[in-house]
């Protein structure tokens, strides 16, 4: 009896043992192949012990992703007198670790999907340009979706997120109203104009979609800057001094003396190029090289709708003369 306690009682620390540094090393682990084996290498311990009869693992793999797989654990044959070693499944564990090794090196490394926004984004202004007409319901759709792609961008972004809902709920409020009459960009801001909203001139009134479109335009010509010197090209500018270059064109000269202030505070906060790209493809962590690659393709192609989109915008409002170029 009292070595079957002592048994009982030498399982059950190197139980705790093993779950110490399971947890020890998935801390500690470089998401590199030895981590992997380190830790499949414990997980077949530890189920085998509890005579568990398959082990369901998700391994980590390079800078993001993971790969599930089920690993068969050695039953135990009782506590009697099986030896300790073999109680823990030892015998199979070589021919085990070779098949995790097999399994790790044919298989794809997986990223996780985490640029739905961006995926979003794009279906979303790929409608929005019907001709020479700017559909007025897909741009606001399309503005909608790109807000979460700027919640998402960290907190340099936010108060360029924060400008971009405001002025959002501006332009989605009258259209809603009569969506028939805005149809299009050029006809909402027309009838806009006709009912006497705004005053002389091109002075817009606070409150109207002309003035929640006129800076929803500014602010994608300010991002369209940014990204474009900063993020596409991998020699471009450090994001940080691409933000307020974009900014000093495109934002500065229609802010009043506190946003001259505040704005570019919020832009210090600017994160490297590496995070700033995970951080649009919904990832806090760094993305492998491919990935990375395949979110600045994502971000190039969006920059490329966005061109014609902003010029057709613009024209849509210098022809009208609703142009207000009074500092906020």
């Amino acid at each position: 009896m009292k070595r079957e306690i002592d048994l009982i009682s030498y399982l059950f620390h190197t139980e705790m043992k093993i779950l110490s540094l399971l947890l020890s090393s998935i801390r500690r682990q470089k998401k590199n192949a030895a981590s992997v084996l380190s830790i499949s290498f414990i997980f077949i311990l530890f189920f085998a012990g509890r005579g568990i009869t398959e082990a369901h693992l998700a391994v980590p793999f390079l800078r993001g992703g993971y790969s599930s797989y089920s690993v068969p654990a050695a039953r135990p044959m009782g506590m009697g007198a099986q030896p300790v070693g073999k109680l823990y499944g030892l015998t199979s564990l070589k021919r085990t670790l070779t098949n995790i090794s097999d399994k790790i090196k044919r298989t794809k490394p997986i990223e996780a999907d985490g640029s739905q926004h961006l995926d979003e984004v794009l279906r979303a202004f790929q409608n929005v340009l019907n001709g020479n007409d700017i559909d007025t319901a897909q741009l606001l759709k399309a503005c909608r979706a790109h807000l979460k792609l700027m919640k998402s961008g960290g907190a340099s972004l936010r108060l360029v997120a924060k400008d971009l809902e405001s002025n959002l709920l501006k332009a989605e409020t009258p259209f809603m109203k009569a969506p028939k009459q805005g149809k299009t960009l050029y006809s909402l801001l027309e009838s806009e104009r006709h009912s006497g909203i705004h005053e002389e001139g091109n002075l817009l009134a606070n409150e109207s979609a002309a003035m929640g479109l006129l800076w929803i335009r500014r602010s994608l010509a300010f991002q369209l800057d940014l990204f474009e010197s900063s993020l596409v090209s991998e020699k471009g500018k450090d994001p940080g001094v691409a933000a307020i270059d974009a900014y000093e064109k495109n934002l500065l000269p229609y802010h009043g003396w506190m946003l001259q202030k505040v704005f570019p505070l919020s832009l210090s906060a600017m994160p490297k190029r590496n995070a700033f790209i995970s951080a649009l493809g919904g990832s806090e962590e760094p993305v492998s090289f491919a990935h990375e690659e395949e979110i600045v393709k994502k971000l190039s192609t969006l920059l490329k709708m966005w061109r014609p989109i902003i010029k057709r915008w613009r024209h849509d409002f210098e022809s009208l003369n609703l142009e207000d170029v009074r500092p906020a």
